[in-house]
């Protein structure tokens, strides 16, 4: 009974949340968001309400919720990596998600198990692994995004230059290069663009592109700009130079990548072979090896022997990661 009541509460959990995001209302243009952000002047509700003797209208239960849910550092920081990784959830959505799947990952194995030591523990570990599976999602989502938008300076820089030399200034020359690359590059230049039109100076715009993007190759670019702005020079030529820079740095990335090939995949197999060893030593002995699955010691050892396999995994990773 209490099983059946643990599987019907993670239904209805995952029901709810996926009605949730489904349902959420359509959010605004980054434009009109960093409008908001960046005004001013005072509400017209709020100071009709003021010189009329009124009381200031309180947001509603959901409007107070989402802005618990923002405040602090952590969701602010949390708000700019799912902006960088392209996913389109809000701080609070986002930490549901979270809590949500590490729910699940805890109570799937204590149901599993039935129990015990040996299902509490590897409840704890499927929670944190759950709570820490989006994050390693986003930040996965957030470094392909990222590398996109490296390789595709490679290709703007040049048609960016050779619009500045046919005789367009900065804001047209952008422009037209702009249609020589797709997206995510495109929408991130659109921004910066859609931001100059509504007032703001190109020195802003840049710099604000260089923080919502967070790329070093990028803010390669915006700091040579920006320089070429402030002392003069030849921009056309100081981003053919930055163009092969870039270039050299992407070759350098590509040998990293062949010369850890081999160390990537042993790690890989380190992490691997445990497991099918131990699925094909069950299936040729089942009834030696089915008592890590029932005896409590078993389940023990299981438990330390994943935490384990998921440490070295991980640290494998982390030493294979090589920034150029």
């Amino acid at each position: 009974m209490t099983a059946f009541a643990a599987a019907f509460f993670v239904f209805l959990a995952c029901c709810a949340t996926g009605a949730a995001l489904a349902l959420r209302g359509r959010r605004g243009g980054d434009s009109d968001q960093r409008l908001r952000a960046l005004r001013t002047e005072p509400d017209a509700e709020v100071v009709g309400r003021e010189l009329l003797g009124l009381p200031r209208s309180r947001p509603g239960r959901r409007a107070l919720v989402g802005r618990w849910l923002a405040r602090g550092d952590g969701a602010r920081a949390a708000g700019m990596r799912l902006r960088q990784a392209g996913i389109p959830l809000r701080p609070g959505e986002y930490l549901l998600v979270r809590l949500l799947v590490g729910l699940i990952g805890f109570i799937v194995p204590l149901l599993a198990f039935q129990g015990g030591v040996a299902g509490v523990a590897l409840g704890v570990l499927g929670a944190l692994a759950g709570f820490a599976a989006p994050a390693l999602y986003v930040a996965s989502a957030r470094g392909r995004r990222i590398a996109r938008i490296e390789k595709q300076l490679i290709e703007f820089l040049p048609a960016l230059a050779s619009s500045l030399r046919s005789g367009f200034a900065f804001q047209p020359a952008m422009e037209t290069a702009l249609q020589q690359v797709g997206p995510p590059l495109n929408e991130e230049l659109a921004a910066a663009l859609r931001d100059i039109t509504l007032g703001a100076s190109t020195t802003l715009a840049l710099r604000d592109l260089g923080q919502r993007v967070d790329s070093v190759d990028l803010d390669m670019v915006i700091t040579a700009i920006l320089v070429q702005r402030t002392t003069g020079g030849n921009l056309p030529e100081i981003l053919d130079h930055t163009a092969e820079t870039l270039r050299d740095r992407e070759r350098v990335r590509g040998d990293v990548r062949t010369f850890t090939a081999q160390q990537r995949l042993t790690g890989l197999i380190l992490s691997t072979y445990p497991v099918v060893v131990g699925l094909a030593l069950l299936a040729l002995m089942p009834s030696i090896w089915s008592k890590l699955l029932t005896e409590p010691a078993g389940q023990l050892q299981l438990a330390v022997a994943l935490g384990l396999q998921i440490v070295g995994f991980f640290g494998i990773r982390r030493a294979l990661r090589i920034d150029v």
